[in-house]
């Protein structure tokens, strides 16, 4: 198997340090004291042949779904891994949106399928357009990948967009995989799931973007039963049981999930707005503005890629950001903003100073 490098997650992974990161993509964790978990009831071992029945049953809860439906997977990579290779294998072919998170291409790539696009244009606001992908459909088309909210603009779906998706896919019997890593920094019925409303959607998610908890790998796959019996039994060929400390950990985390959201809530809002206030008087910026949540993926108005910019930024400022041609779109980069206010204040002031001196 020839396996090429992802470059985005090298660039991430080997990136310099910054004294202000406005790369990052998740929320801050919380100390280990603070999650409230009685350390002395958490056991080494136990019995979880397909994951803990206390996690999954807390997954299935907050989700509206049967145990059965559930699949643990460490992180939302390995849910994505997992459902390709359920799925597809060489020459299958495989949609997936554009602009696009790297990994998303990657792995189909790896598997030997064929890859094609659909567009997420900027000017439609990143949405997608049902007739750009029926038209993008082929006979042989067996999976379709899209993000919801978007990675890397931000942008979200609503479940009437992507009950509209799935039906199309479905006139080709495509599978829908939807990655929801972003999905609950809606509120309402906006943080609802996708998965449930047709029988050809699949999703993924995790603890780690939201609720900052990216240390214990607590992800997982949503199925229906065909697929979810498939996942299982790449369980038993790629990692055999999920990590059972991190497991029990995770599943008394969920009785607090709602509790975490709260308390980042307005750190999460004020930083929104800080953001949406700076690119309202940033005239050498634009951007289509997100949905609720912690990314955003500002472009140039002028014509060329944002290289410059983002080495400038870093070299001169301190300040990281990442460059719009890991996500296929170099005019662009993408802003996390899920940090410390003081910190956010600092980066975008940084921002709008490198921006003054190329105007020059």
């Amino acid at each position: 198997m020839n396996i090429r490098s992802v470059a985005y997650m090298e660039w991430a992974k080997a990136r310099p340090a910054a004294a202000v990161n406005l790369s990052l993509s998740g929320l801050a964790g919380p100390a280990l004291a603070d999650l409230g978990i009685d350390w002395g009831e958490i056991a080494l071992n136990g019995e979880h042949p397909y994951g803990w029945p206390p996690l999954l049953e807390a997954i299935a809860a907050r989700h509206g779904t049967d145990v059965g439906k559930v699949c643990p997977m460490l992180g939302t990579s390995q849910g994505i891994f997992s459902i390709c290779a359920a799925l597809v294998g060489p020459g299958d072919e495989v949609l997936v949106e554009k602009p696009a998170y790297e990994p998303l291409l990657a792995v189909p790539r790896l598997l030997g399928a064929k890859v094609r696009r659909f567009e997420r244009r900027f000017e439609n606001g990143y949405r997608v357009d049902p007739e750009d992908l029926r038209a993008s459909l082929g006979p042989g088309t067996k999976l379709v990948i899209l993000t919801n909210p978007h990675n890397p603009s931000g942008v979200a779906l609503t479940r009437d967009e992507v009950l509209v998706l799935a039906s199309v896919a479905g006139e080709k019997g495509a599978t829908v995989l939807v990655d929801e890593i972003y999905l609950e920094f809606q509120e309402g019925e906006a943080a609802r799931t996708s998965f449930g409303l047709a029988p050809n959607v699949a999703v993924t998610s995790s603890l780690t973007k939201v609720f900052g908890l990216s240390g214990l790998r607590c992800g997982w796959a949503l199925a229906q039963d065909g697929l979810a019996a498939a996942l299982r039994k790449l369980m038993d060929h790629m990692f055999v049981e999920p990590v059972f400390i991190a497991e029990q950990v995770a599943a008394r985390l969920f009785a607090r999930l709602d509790m975490m959201k709260a308390a980042s809530r307005p750190l999460v809002e004020a930083n929104f707005r800080t953001v949406r206030e700076f690119m309202g008087k940033e005239d050498a910026l634009e951007w289509a503005e997100p949905s609720p949540g912690i990314i955003a993926f500002p472009r140039l108005r002028c014509a060329g890629d944002a290289d410059e910019l983002v080495r400038r930024l870093l070299e001169e400022r301190g300040t990281c950001v990442v460059p719009g041609r890991f996500f296929e779109e170099p005019r662009s980069f993408r802003l996390g903003f899920g940090i410390p206010k003081s910190e956010l204040g600092r980066g975008l002031e940084s921002l709008r100073a490198v921006l003054e001196t190329m105007k020059k």
